[in-house]
């Protein structure tokens, strides 16, 4: 396992982490997981070296907070925990009680990073910022950090004197949502500060295991790649083709695609959502695979139309018009 360490923070930060949306009982995206094999993932993630947890007090009601709250038990210092509070939280009032409520949860006094979970438009940044900055103060937040912040948002916090303060920033991206290429990345980049991906694997479309519409559960069907036939259409068009790919070159098609966004441009971690020791294990794979810079453009090319079809909307679930990255 390779680290990650910030410029402006004491922290070495796994180059895969463990979301913990799924862990906390939600079940979204399939059937909640079993509650042993989920705490024998975790103890799997920490014997591979993986130290970011990832959370949100929106995540199962708290279900993800007090999930890892027990996890944690007697071992708090092998964790890393980044906490988000959602847009309807960031006024300075709700922020305190909703960070006090995940520090019961999870039975501690600090979080490791907090971040705004989504830029809001209507509380001012100043606010949320100067909360999370008293929050710092008081020994209940070590560091700062950003999630689904967009380019304007991004140039705000800069504005008011935040950004060099800020140690990662939290964005969906993978080898067929590549939106952040369209500036956000590059943003993010200027500043020095590293990037964790979510959606690595695009909620099981990089696994290979739907290689057409019919295949896919209904509740996946409301990302942005079903907003259009053209789009769906070049999607599994996209797919089949990474799908031959691995095939042809005797690679997993997880693994390859995790590996591919670890040699992205400012990439620090990439989140898993394994909730079994045999999914993490699987995921594990990507840190055996090492692409070399040809197969990293040949697998980015495959892409490439999609990338362009979706745009640089990076918000997964709304369209452009309301978008909540921005």
């Amino acid at each position: 396992m390779n680290y990650y360490k910030p410029a402006n923070a004491d922290l070495e930060i796994s180059q895969m982490a463990m979301g913990s949306w799924a862990l906390g009982g939600d079940s979204y995206w399939g059937a909640s997981p079993d509650e042993k094999l989920a705490f024998s993932a975790v103890d799997a993630a920490l014997d591979m070296g993986i130290n970011l947890f990832d959370t949100a007090e929106s995540y199962g009601g708290g279900g993800s907070d007090e999930f890892l709250g027990r996890a944690m038990a007697g071992r708090r210092g092998k964790f890393i925990i980044s906490e988000k509070i959602y847009l309807d939280k960031l006024h300075e009032a709700d922020m305190a009680r909703s960070l006090e409520l995940s520090l019961k949860l999870l039975k501690t006094d600090y979080v490791d990073i907090l971040s705004p979970h989504f830029a809001s438009r209507e509380v001012p940044f100043e606010e949320t910022f100067g909360a999370m900055e008293k929050m710092q103060k008081q020994g209940k937040v070590r560091y700062l950090g950003l999630s689904n912040f967009g380019v304007q948002s991004l140039r705000k916090v800069e504005e008011i004197g935040m950004i060099d303060k800020i140690v990662l920033h939290q964005l969906p991206y993978n080898l067929l949502l590549r939106a952040v290429e369209f500036g956000i990345l590059q943003e993010t980049q200027k500043h020095g500060i590293g990037i964790v991906c979510y959606s690595t694997l695009a909620q099981g479309l990089l696994t290979g295991r739907y290689q057409q519409t019919e295949q896919v559960p209904e509740n996946l069907k409301v990302v942005g790649f079903f907003r259009s036939k053209e789009r769906e259409q070049e999607l599994f068009k996209a797919i089949r083709a990474i799908t031959s790919y691995c095939r042809d070159n005797g690679l997993s098609m997880p693994a390859t695609s995790i590996a591919w966004l670890l040699k992205q441009p400012g990439v620090a971690s990439v989140l898993t959502g394994a909730s079994t020791p045999m999914e993490l294990q699987q995921n594990e794979k990507a840190l055996e695979v090492d692409p070399n810079p040809r197969m990293v453009e040949e697998l980015s090319a495959l892409t490439e139309r999609l990338k362009e079809l979706m745009g640089s909307n990076a918000d997964m679930w709304n369209g452009e018009e309301d978008s909540r990255i921005y």
